[in-house]
């Protein structure tokens, strides 16, 4: 997604945003902590990245914490899969969503630079603002990006959802020294939020509050060299201090605390079809409060590299990465209600994922074809929690046995082009003989009633004596065989002014050890969409069809289906550009299978995008 189609498509979080391509569902507790699912992965079985950047927050560890990305400083997305992928981590077997960030220091400008960007929402009345400066200084320039974001409680067809507000801020200053063969660059960001859980009877009645912090430091030194084959040398080291607070509502104390520091150094060689490098990332996890995951250091040291070579009349693709993870716990003053101490010990992970991709253009066909093998090490949480997650509304207990989570994934595609058609089928398989869920331990049939006894009282998948209501469900990890399954087609037509677009995907996931389908899966999903161009103007209509997701999990209940239509309207001259999007136009009342909140409210009803952007 990059220009028009970004803006076209540009909401408040990047999981909305995205979430026209195929097989991408929403997972989600309220709008704000929105998070895209690929082909049915989710967590950190994708990667998220800003210009190949770690994103250094704990939005892959839960469904409360919010992804640290600002959407006004994206200048573009790319979802990547394949052998690819593997150049930023072991485990993108679901795939990497690339972001382009404004300020990147390969962007050299001759002259002072400005852009404003101002947008609102109408379904959570919702307003942002971005300010961008470049400031060329002779061989420096100083890149410097102000945004702010705030929305109030999102709504519905049915009414408004309590305390799924938002209010941020995030701050950049760059400094970027040029030279005949390359640059040095410094960076400072700050991002600072503050936003809201909805409430639940399941675990807190009056909902919770968020506070979060994230500072960065970044540099970066790239050189053009002559080494062997490669052209390109790059240094990049991040580090950032991440701290995350969850608040009873309305309460000016927080009950739990979650503090992440990471070091990341990368050390990368380049050339036009070759990539080899090494990483090295240090974090510190040190958890206060009311939660008992014991204080972590890990250590991870990764050499990875990626090779393209025609060979034949073919396009070859190889990559790999192997590594250690080192996870080292704190072993005293510990207590834990479900989790036996003697077995916090030092856990060492070592890993080889690799791929191998083959693509094939006869005349106006293409075919693409790759397997991949990947390992990913189990998280802190999913090893060793034991303790109620105020955000999440849950009682998580880890397994400290927990092995590494392998998974063989295989992918074939064929497309044809001949102007005006385009057309593509691309089927994926996956198949892990050991893959982790948090998994609800049970589940309560019969109503709870505020200020009555538990109609469940006694029973073993609920922690009594947790949570405001004085309860929250048990969910443990578990590793399982499961197989995940897809397909996604795309035809398209496009004359003249007119494109004509159609795209269909579903994915399946299936647990074999206990016959079930797997939890979770986004469900199939239909995307029709008209285009037309003329002159300083660009129209859309799309018409989506999201299916009822019938194969349930353990405890997952029956969604039904959605139909919905969008128009977006764009006009762009010179220098401005004005994109208006109104999104589910109908007021349909639908609900997101992946949607943590979807038995207490559906989805966003009538929703007016305006998004102005002027660059001078």
């Amino acid at each position: 997604l990059i220009g028009r189609n970004l803006d076209n498509n540009l909401n408040g979080n990047i999981a909305t945003t995205i979430s026209n391509q195929p097989n991408v569902g929403i997972n989600s507790f309220g709008s704000v902590t929105s998070k895209p699912v690929l082909r049915g992965f989710s967590s950190d079985r994708l990667l998220i990245t800003k210009d190949g950047n770690t994103m250094g927050d704990l939005s892959q560890s839960s469904i409360d914490h919010v992804i640290t990305l600002d959407m006004t400083e994206i200048n573009g997305i790319e979802i990547i899969r394949g052998p690819k992928s593997l150049i930023y981590g072991s485990n993108a077997i679901g795939g990497v969503i690339n972001t382009t960030i404004n300020g990147n220091p390969k962007l050299r400008v001759d002259k002072f630079f400005k852009k404003i960007h101002l947008g609102s929402e109408s379904f959570n009345s919702g307003i942002y603002g971005n300010l961008i400066f470049y400031i060329p200084i002779e061989d420096y320039q100083i890149n410097i990006s102000l945004n702010n974001r705030n929305t109030n409680n999102q709504s519905s067809p049915i009414g408004r959802l309590d305390n799924t507000y938002s209010q941020t801020s995030n701050y950049k200053i760059g400094l970027t020294k040029y030279s005949n063969n390359g640059y040095i660059n410094f960076l400072i960001e700050n991002f600072d939020m503050k936003y809201g859980i909805p409430p639940s009877l399941e675990g807190h009645i009056n909902g919770v509050d968020i506070g979060l912090i994230k500072n960065t430091f970044q540099f970066n030194l790239h050189k053009h060299v002559s080494i062997y084959n490669f052209d390109q040398f790059d240094i990049k080291y991040n580090f950032i201090d991440y701290e995350h607070k969850e608040f009873e509502n309305n309460l000016d104390y927080f009950s739990v605390k979650l503090s992440r520091k990471t070091h990341n150094l990368k050390i990368e060689l380049n050339s036009s079809n070759f990539i080899l490098g090494s990483e090295f990332q240090f974090n510190q996890f040190l958890p206060a409060g009311f939660y008992w995951t014991p204080k972590t250091d890990e250590l991870d040291f990764s050499v990875y590299g990626f090779y393209d070579k025609q060979f034949d009349g073919f396009e070859l693709l190889s990559s790999f990465r192997i590594g250690q993870l080192s996870i080292i716990p704190e072993k005293y003053n510990l207590s834990f209600s479900n989790l036996d101490i003697e077995k916090i010990i030092d856990r060492n992970f070592n890993y080889l994922s690799y791929s191998l991709g083959l693509k094939k253009i006869i005349n106006k066909f293409e075919f693409d074809t790759w397997i991949m093998s990947t390992m990913r090490a189990p998280k802190i949480e999913e090893l060793y929690s034991d303790g109620p997650h105020l955000g999440s509304y849950a009682y998580e207990i880890g397994e400290p046995n927990l092995d590494l989570e392998k998974i063989y994934g295989i992918e074939s595609s064929l497309s044809y082009n001949s102007n005006p058609f385009f057309f593509s089928i691309t089927s994926f398989y996956n198949y892990s003989p050991y893959y982790y869920q948090m998994s609800k331990m049970g589940q309560c049939d019969e109503e709870f009633i505020p200020g009555e006894s538990h109609p469940c009282a006694g029973e073993d998948f609920i922690e009594w004596g947790a949570g405001s209501s004085g309860w929250l469900y048990k969910y443990r990890t578990q590793g399982v065989e499961a197989i995940i399954k897809g397909l996604e087609l795309n035809l398209t037509y496009h004359y003249k002014n007119l494109k004509v677009t159609y795209d269909f995907s579903l994915v399946n996931g299936d647990n074999l050890q206990q016959e079930l389908p797997l939890s979770y899966m986004n469900p199939t999903k239909q995307i029709l969409n008209f285009e037309y161009t003329q002159r300083l103007f660009n129209y859309n209509i799309r018409f989506s069809k999201i299916h009822s997701q019938h194969r349930l999990g353990e405890f997952e209940s029956f969604t039904p289906s959605a139909k919905l239509i969008d128009i977006v309207m764009s006009y762009s001259k010179n220098n401005h550009k004005i994109t208006i999007q109104l999104k589910n136009i109908l007021n349909e009342e639908y609900y997101n299978h992946l949607s943590k909140i979807k038995s207490i409210m559906p989805e966003a009803g009538r929703n007016l995008v305006i998004s102005y952007k002027l660059f001078f």
